[in-house]
Formats: structure tokens, C-alpha cells, sequence
């Protein structure tokens, strides 16, 4: 194991021995001190250090404290000039010289002038500042930030102090989960992050702003509850608002992989226009959309997992990040087309009309070859199962966001959306099931043809009008949606039984199975302010949420003599009908200060569900009625140097889905046969939660620290019996369920220029029960887990490692054979090195160990790409790549599950393997006149 991580520990080596080397130079100081013209210091001053020459690039900065000092160290011999900005006052430049002779520049007090200035942007003399922080906004300048050539915004973000970019695409910046990524201020394809990260280059950006916002509910409904969420929003550079930018890619390589790609934008102060568009069969997604449903290695009809247990992955396509790149979708072989559209504009003299549309296409086929060993250890049983597919998915999904202000207390927002989903899959199954004696129990064949169609249209709509001089507001919020989903399929199979008197079965079945689902859900709120000196507000608002469900199903077997199916199967056909509804009062405080918010709300629910099926010959009838007191109460404690602090605690009820409430049975899983419960009651939880952050604009360090706890009377869990290997499950409520989270993120600078380093450490407990063969079983779960990482980024070379572990432990107090405990440790390592101006290699390698699981299960997988890049033209807007995927071949597809009942799922799916390929980028571009990227200001 050793020799296998030798080059994650040589590169930790030289790394470290790289930063002993810069600690042990000789440092060079810059002091000063920085006062008004009364001779008072100035807090959150920049000060920033740059090479009095024609590199103009930031050298060293920091952010001046209460006592206005400047000490800024680490610095070698040479001419600097030194500027200190904060916005109103005038900024000065001061040059000084560092020596052997002099390691010490003390320019002593400097005074800073008043200076009226637009304060949309300041620059000192042609100098543009890149840090600029306002009260709940920091705005970087990306030209402060090195990027590469063909970088996309991706890129950027993770050049940027205090923002994070996991292997997946999520954005985390100052410790706290990105929502939605803008373009100028309005949304793009929606509020899908990577469709901006993934699609934009990072040539184009000139600022980048983090901003805390309000959460969608408090813009709605009028009432603050001092939440934040992170918002990023990305301006264009001025050249890119006049005209055409874009990229087109086109890749070809052996065993006929192929990539091609054209994205082309135009945008001004108000129009936004772009065309994305993707083909390709290396498994690349091109999409993030979460009503998207790409391939996760399944045949299509849920697998033998309840949801509720520890799952293990290897990602079954192995994509690793190579120059950011590869940002794939998981399971088999998959060809993929992919297109989008979007348009935003504003009408009116003053922009009171504002709207954005997109359109995106997916035309995705997936051949899958899949094996999967199912170890059942409690019951003895072991299940070797080989699935075989083709399937093909056609999704389109159509959505609008319009926004009109007719004047400043008035405020109309329209959300509508509407989308189809096409899917077709034919799957092939062969299992066989024997003791751990290796007698056999059961054998298993399958043949599954489905069709299904998805349709759906919903929306919301939000009407907010404020009362004159902020003394309250009127509010009406209503989102709805209907959907259908119409599926047919033929089900064949043949089950042998060999140590039971089970008669086998002979399945042809022709089934088809018509769900159609609506809601509506209405909030109207009134706020009045009550205190303005003490800024108290009331509030009071009655919501109301309608849901209605139809589910019916038809199945008929097959009649040997005619030819037709057309024999009817009672016991897997039904229907059942389902209403709802959960009308909420509430009445609450609000207080909102300068540094703190707090929220208390009272609140009753009365939820009300009616439903009848019949399945099997019998009807049966449900109905639930039930009042519930749900207050709620939140805390929320903000500093102007970037410290929050956060605590609630809610409660809620919930009723049980129509799915878990219809009795019919569901075959299409021979392993997994499963029912519904029509006695399910409504559940109750009891949450708290606690979070705190703190971001220093002084030395981009961050520290998030969040916790939660929620525990259940009544929660849904499942009871199952095993028998011949089959397993039955139905829905049934249970107490005791909780869950508990905590975790620590912290990330920070160091004095080496572009170096930084981070630590992640999470803890996640929780307790499920569940019933198997008529016994309660508890399972408590333990996953702590630890990160750490760093990476250093200068203009001509970058470097990253990551190293990532997980301990899982599951103990059953009903069957201890079930018991699990394994580690897995995800690690990766990678850079880049730029020789000259027109050269480019880099490389990337990760590694996946599982260990302490059964000896057949520990394996360790490593990932390792590489590649090659040239520029050409006196643009550098052709590039040429030549890169490898796999190195190693070693990309296998490995998932693993092990749910709540103890069974563990070992999964190998077929996934592209090693391959190589030429990649020609062109980029389409206007280039505009170049500006020095220098300085940082803080905005009071």
C-alpha cells in the first residue's frame, strides 16, 4: 500500500520542501501607517504591494486594522511602489527600494484625504482595484487572478480567496453552499450554476461579486428571517458587451471517441443571448439540470437499496478533472447530444420589465452491462446478478423568469416552466441466489421492455407591494405544478426455486401504469411595522396547499392460445386516488438591527388527506384529519468583519406520499417486490440547528462551523421478509428515527504568494428503524470524516492535492451479522506548468481505497490523465491538445451500497476505458484594450 501512495507522499514532499525553501529566504518588511486629517487611523485601508516595472501584477496586499498599521513582510530586494485606497478618500502611491542594505522600508504616517468619487467603480490612475468590499458584497476583479488560455469560469472561481470548487462542480465560497451563479445580474439557463461555470470562459469575466442575499421565501413573503444564502454574480468585460464571443471544440480519438462543441454568446448593458450546444460519447453531461434525468447505471425501476442506507461510489465513468474538462455522468456507455438557448432583456425607459427564457434539449442512448453481488449475510444468502440495456432519453424543458416594477413599491415576479421527458429501456436480467454453503436457493430471468412520457408545466407567481417610508408590506406568493407520467411496459421472467416447496413462476405481463399529479401552494402575508425605533414588525400569513394524486395500473398476462395479452392480473393491477391539503396559520415577531435578526412565529396546520384504491379485488379507503402546532424560532447575529452567528429551532408534520399509500404491488424488481401501506399516519419531526462563519477580508482566511439535530415520532421507514432470496417490503411508521450533523471548514492563505491550504471535517449520526421478518431493528450509522488540502497557483505553474477519508460504521441490535465498518479514502493530485507563453502540460491523478470490508471488496483504484496543449495565431485563439484518459486502465465503474437491512451491493458497471484523442479549440473573441489589474478597496 505504501509503494501505491509513494506519489501522493513524493508530491507532499515537495511541496513542503518548496515551502521550507521560501520560509528560510531572506525576508524583506514595507511598515507605514495610515491616518485621515485628523490625524486618526484608518481601519480597512488596502494596502497593496506591487514591482515598480512593466509585471504590474499584485505582490503582496492586506487591510488595515483599528490602529491603521501596515506591515506587510515576505518580500525580496527590488523597486516597489506601494498604493493604499479605501473608497472616499484619495488614494496615494508611494515608491520605495528594498536591499540587503535596506530589509526595511518605513514610509511612516501617511495621511489620506477626503475625495468625492462615483462610487461605482474606482480606479487610481488607469489602475484598476481588485478587491472591493460593500456591506454585504465583496467584489473581486478577475484580471487579478491568473487564468489560463481555454479556462472556463470554473477555473476562476477556484483562483479566488475564500471560494472552493469540489470534484463535482459545487461552489462553496466563505464556507457556505453557492445557490445560484448570475451573468450581469440576471439568470442564466435558470439557476443552474455550472451552466455559467461550465459554458462561460473565464477570459470574458471582469468582476466576480459574493453576495450574501435574501432567501427567496423572505423576498416573497416581506418577512426577513435573517437568513442568507450565497449568491455569485458575474459582469462581462466591456468588449465582450459588443459583439459575438464564443468557442468551438472538436475532438476525435481511438475506439471511435469523439467531442464536439459550440457555444457562442452576445450580450450589452440588457440583452443576453447564447447558444450552447454538446455531442459527444465519452460521457460528458454538458447539463446540470436537476428535472434532467441522466443514466446512473440502474435499469430504470429502483434497485434492491431502501434509500436509507451508507453508499459507497466510485464514479462509473471515472471522470477526474483535466483541465477542467471532464464533468461527466455516471453508468455504461453513453452518447450524448445536448443543446440550449437563452435570452434575457429589459423593456422600458427605466428597465421595469425584465425577463429571461431558455430552452435546453437532451438526446441521450446508454448501453449498459452491469454485475452486481448482493451479500445478505444475516439471512445467508449471496445473489450474482448480470443486467444488460440499451435505454434512451429525450428530455426538453422550456422556462421563463419575468420581473416588472412598475414603480418602487410595486413588484411583480412570473416563473413559468413546462418540460417532457421521453424514455425508452430494454433490460436483461439473470440473477442466482445460494447459501453461503454454496447451495442454491433461486434462479432468476428477465426480460423488461419500457416505455415512458413525462410531461409537466408549473410556475409561480409573486405579488409585493410595500407600504410608503418602510412601514410594512402586503404579500401574495403561489407556486404550482402538474405533471403526469404515462408508462407501459412487458415484463417477462422465470423464477426457480430449489430449496422450498415455492412453486416457480412463468411472468409474461403487458402493464401499463398512468400517474398524474398536481399542487398548489399560496402564501398571503401582511407586515406591519409596529416600532420603528425599535425596528419591530408584525406579521401574520394563512397558506394553503392542495395536492392531488391518480395512480392506475393494468396488467394483463399472456394467453398462449391467442397470441394476445389480454388475461387480467388482478394482484398487480389497481388504481387509487389520493387529495390533500395543509392549510397553515401564522402570527410572528420580527425585529430586524443593524447586526442582528431575530424571528418568532406561531403556527398551526390542520392537514387533511383522502384517498381510496383498489387493488386485488378489494377497496380500500383512507382518510387522515389531523391539527398540529408547528412554531418555529430563529436567531441570526451578523458583524461587519464577516462573523455570523445563527440558531433556529422548527418543527413540522408530514403526511405519507400516495405511493406508499397504494396497495398495489410492484413486480418489476423480481429481487424486490413492494406494497404500499394505506395505514400510514402523518409523521412529526423536531429540528435545532446552529451555524457560524466567519470570513476575514484582511487575509482571506475562513472558518464555517454548522450542527443539526432532528429527531421523528411516526417517521416512514419499512418493514421486509425475506424468503428464497425474495424480498418483501411495505411502508410502515416507527419512532426513534433521528439524525444529527456537524461539520468544520476552514481555509487560509499563507504568506507564500498563490499557496493555500484548507481542512473539512464532518460528522454525521443517525438512528433508522426498521422491522425484518417481524423483528424491530435499530441501526445507528457513524461517518466521521476528514479533508485537507492545499495548492499553490502562480502565473506559469499550478499544483493541488487533496486527501479525503471516510470512516463508515453501522451496527444492528437485531441482526449483528449486519454489522459494517469500512474506510475509504478518496485523494487526488495534480498541476499544470506553462514553459513558455505557447506550451501547456499537466496532469492529474486520482485515487480511491476501500478498505476494511470483506477481503473481496478491498481495492484500490487509481485515475491518472494527462496532456499536452500548443497555441497558435498571435491571439492565442487556436489551440491544439493532445491528451490521454485512464493512463493506467484502471477505470472499472465500482459502486457500492449497503442499506439499512444490511445488505451490501457490490456494482461494476461498463464505463469507457483508456483512451487518447487530439482536441482543436478555436475561440471567437473581441479583444479590447488592456488594463492593469491592481489594488483592493474596501466599501463601507
Amino acid at each position: 500500500m505504501i509503494k501505491k501512495l509513494y506519489p501522493s507522499f513524493l508530491f507532499l514532499a515537495i511541496l513542503f520542501s518548496a515551502t521550507g525553501a521560501f520560509g528560510q529566504s531572506k525576508q524583506r518588511v514595507i511598515r507605514a501607517k495610515v491616518v485621515d486629517t485628523k490625524g486618526i487611523p484608518v481601519e480597512f485601508v488596502t494596502a497593496a504591494v506591487f514591482l515598480n516595472g512593466p509585471d504590474s501584477s499584485v505582490v503582496k496586499s492586506m487591510v488595515t486594522g483599528k490602529d491603521g498599521l501596515i506591515d506587510i513582510g515576505g518580500l525580496s530586494n527590488g523597486s516597489y511602489r506601494l498604493l493604499v485606497a479605501q473608497l472616499g478618500l484619495k488614494a496615494r502611491k508611494e515608491l520605495f527600494t528594498l536591499s540587503d542594505a535596506k530589509p526595511t522600508a518605513d514610509l511612516g504616517t501617511l495621511t489620506m484625504e477626503n475625495e468625492v468619487r462615483n462610487l461605482k467603480e474606482v480606479n487610481v490612475a488607469g489602475e484598476k482595484i481588485p478587491v472591493v468590499i460593500k456591506k454585504d458584497t465583496i467584489e473581486l476583479n478577475a484580471g487579478s487572478y491568473k487564468t489560463q488560455k481555454n479556462d472556463n469560469v470554473e477555473q476562476l472561481f477556484k483562483k479566488l480567496p475564500g471560494v472552493d470548487v469540489d470534484k463535482d462542480g459545487k461552489i462553496t465560497a466563505q464556507g457556505k453552499e453557492v445557490t445560484k451563479v448570475l451573468v450581469d445580474g440576471k439568470e442564466f439557463f435558470g439557476n443552474d450554476p455550472k451552466a455559467v461555470t461550465k459554458n462561460l470562459p473565464a477570459d470574458a469575466i471582469d468582476k466576480v461579486q459574493i453576495i450574501d442575499d435574501k432567501t427567496e421565501k423572505a423576498k416573497s413573503t416581506g418577512i426577513d428571517d435573517g437568513q442568507r444564502e450565497k449568491v455569485m454574480n458575474v459582469t462581462l468585460k466591456a468588449d465582450k458587451k459588443k459583439g459575438w464571443f464564443g468557442n468551438m471544440a472538436a475532438a476525435g480519438g481511438n475506439n471511435s471517441r469523439y467531442l464536439g462543441q459550440f457555444n457562442m454568446n452576445r450580450f450589452d448593458n440588457k440583452k443576453q443571448f447564447a447558444i450552447l450546444s454538446l455531442s459527444n460519447n465519452v460521457n460528458e453531461a454538458g447539463f446540470a439540470f436537476e428535472d434532467i434525468n441522466a443514466f446512473v447505471g440502474t435499469n430504470g425501476f429502483g434497485g434492491l437499496s431502501d434509500n436509507q442506507g451508507t453508499s459507497i461510489n466510485i464514479s462509473a465513468n471515472g471522470r477526474a478533472n483535466v483541465n477542467g474538462a471532464f464533468s461527466g455522468v455516471e453508468g455504461g456507455l453513453i452518447t450524448n447530444h445536448t443543446a440550449g438557448v437563452n435570452y434575457s432583456d429589459e423593456l422600458g425607459k427605466k428597465g421595469q420589465f425584465k425577463f429571461n427564457t431558455n430552452f435546453v434539449a437532451v438526446l441521450s442512448d446508454n448501453v449498459l452491462n452491469q454485475r452486481s453481488n448482493l451479500q445478505d449475510i444475516p439471512n445467508g444468502l449471496l445473489t450474482n446478478q448480470f443486467t444488460n440495456g440499451n435505454n434512451t432519453i429525450n428530455s426538453y424543458r422550456f422556462a421563463v423568469s419575468a420581473e416588472y416594477k412598475p414603480d418602487t413599491l410595486n413588484t411583480i415576479r412570473f416563473k413559468p416552466s413546462m418540460g417532457l421527458g421521453i424514455r425508452k429501456n430494454y433490460n436483461s436480467t439473470a440473477s442466482g441466489t445460494t447459501r453461503l454453503t454454496a447451495d442454491s436457493v433461486n434462479s432468476i430471468s428477465q426480460l423488461l421492455d419500457q416505455t415512458m412520457r413525462n410531461p409537466f408545466i408549473g410556475g409561480s407567481l409573486s405579488l409585493n407591494h410595500l407600504f410608503q417610508k418602510g412601514k410594512g408590506s402586503v404579500n401574495l406568493f403561489t407556486t404550482g405544478n402538474y405533471s403526469e407520467s404515462n408508462v407501459n411496459y412487458i415484463n417477462r421472467s422465470t423464477t426457480r426455486f430449489f430449496v422450498s416447496s415455492m412453486p416457480g413462476t412463468d411472468l409474461n405481463q403487458q402493464a401499463s401504469v398512468d400517474n398524474d399529479g398536481s399542487f398548489i401552494t399560496s402564501t398571503a402575508s401582511f407586515v406591519r411595522q409596529i416600532s420603528k425605533a425599535k425596528k419591530i414588525n408584525f406579521n401574520v400569513s394563512q397558506s394553503a396547499d392542495f395536492r392531488r394524486q391518480n395512480v392506475d395500473q393494468y396488467t394483463v398476462d399472456y394467453d398462449a392460445v391467442t397470441g394476445n395479452y389480454e388475461i387480467f392480473d388482478p394482484l398487480y393491477s389497481g388504481n387509487s386516488a389520493n387529495r390533500s391539503h395543509r392549510l397553515t396559520s401564522t402570527a410572528g415577531l420580527n425585529k430586524t438591527a443593524d447586526s442582528y435578526t431575530v424571528n418568532f412565529n406561531l403556527a398551526m396546520a390542520h392537514l387533511a388527506l383522502d384517498g381510496s384504491s383498489f387493488s386485488n379485488n378489494l377497496l380500500n379507503n383512507v382518510h387522515r384529519d389531523t391539527w398540529a402546532f408547528v412554531p418555529n424560532a430563529s436567531f441570526t447575529y451578523r458583524q461587519k468583519n464577516g462573523r455570523s452567528v445563527s440558531f433556529g429551532v422548527n418543527t413540522d408534520v408530514a403526511l405519507p406520499t400516495a405511493t406508499n399509500l397504494q396497495t398495489v404491488f410492484n413486480n418489476t424488481n423480481p429481487l424486490y417486490i413492494r406494497q404500499g401501506n394505506p395505514d400510514l399516519v402523518p409523521s412529526r419531526s423536531y429540528g435545532a440547528n446552529a451555524s457560524y462563519n466567519y470570513f476575514d477580508a484582511k487575509t482571506n482566511a475562513y472558518i464555517n462551523f454548522f450542527g443539526s439535530y432532528t429527531v421523528m415520532t411516526n417517521g416512514f421507514s419499512t418493514e421486509s421478509s425475506v424468503s428464497s432470496g425474495i424480498t418483501t417490503s411495505r411502508p410502515l411508521n416507527v419512532d426513534g428515527n433521528y439524525s444529527t450533523n456537524l461539520g468544520i471548514n476552514f481555509s487560509q492563505p499563507t504568506k507564500i504568494k498563490g499557496l493555500k491550504y484548507s481542512i473539512n471535517t464532518y460528522f454525521n449520526a443517525s438512528k433508522n428503524v426498521n422491522f425484518i421478518n417481524g423483528n424491530r431493528n435499530e441501526v445507528v450509522t457513524l461517518r466521521p470524516s476528514l479533508g485537507t488540502g492545499g495548492s499553490i497557483d502562480r502565473e506559469k505553474y499550478q499544483f493541488n492535492l487533496r486527501v479525503y477519508g471516510t470512516l463508515s460504521s453501522t451496527k444492528n441490535s437485531f441482526q449483528s451479522l449486519a454489522d459494517r465498518k469500512f474506510y475509504t479514502f478518496y485523494n487526488t493530485v495534480g498541476g499544470s506548468v506553462s514553459p513558455n507563453k505557447t506550451w501547456r502540460i499537466f496532469t492529474d491523478m486520482t485515487q480511491n481505497l476501500f478498505r476494511g470490508q470483506p477481503a473481496g471488496a478491498n481495492n484500490s483504484v487509481y485515475l491518472w490523465n494527462a496532456g499536452i496543449e500548443r497555441y497558435f495565431l498571435d491571439s492565442k485563439n487556436l489551440t491544439l491538445s493532445v491528451n490521454a484518459f485512464d493512463l493506467l486502465n484502471q477505470n472499472s465503474g465500482i459502486s457500492r451500497t449497503v442499506n439499512s437491512t444490511g445488505v451490501l451491493n457490490n456494482n461494476q458497471t461498463n464505463t469507457i476505458g483508456q483512451y487518447f484523442y487530439l482536441k482543436l479549440i478555436y475561440k471567437i473573441t473581441r479583444v479590447g484594450a488592456q488594463t492593469n489589474n491592481n489594488g483592493v478597496i474596501i466599501m463601507k
